[in-house]
């Protein structure tokens, strides 16, 4: 049983994970939206037992997380904020957004990038 994640307006899967990965992903990204002051753009689907995103309210949300992220230098933030992260990116890019970056303080985050946009679609 998975837990889809689809876009709101233009209804296209961005990720399907299995569902305790995606309610773990929802659970994290809610606590970390309320911490930043950020609305996560996550709604539940009953009807799909997943989640609709709505990608201009995701990005907002994705780019405070990485604006969050390069304004510290805190190795253990950095670690905590990193999976939630590069998982939102994925979805975000998958949806057709971007973040602005910040290479001089991304701390080589997005390094991993490829290899968790592989893993996310690899089942």
């Amino acid at each position: 049983m998975g837990y889809p994640f689809q876009s709101v307006d233009r209804p296209k899967i961005l990720w399907d994970p299995a569902l305790r990965v995606g309610q773990a992903y929802v659970a994290l990204a809610r606590e970390a939206g309320e911490l930043n002051g950020l609305s996560t753009g996550l709604t539940e689907n009953e009807r799909l037992g997943g989640s609709d995103v709505d990608l201009v309210v995701f990005q907002q949300f994705t780019q405070g997380l990485y604006d969050s992220y390069c304004r510290t230098r805190n190795f253990v933030l950095h670690g905590l904020l990193r999976g939630l992260l590069l998982t939102s990116i994925v979805m975000l890019e998958k949806g057709g957004g971007s973040i602005a970056r910040n290479r001089e303080r991304e701390d080589g985050l997005l390094e991993d990038l490829d290899a968790y946009a592989r893993a996310m679609w690899e089942g």
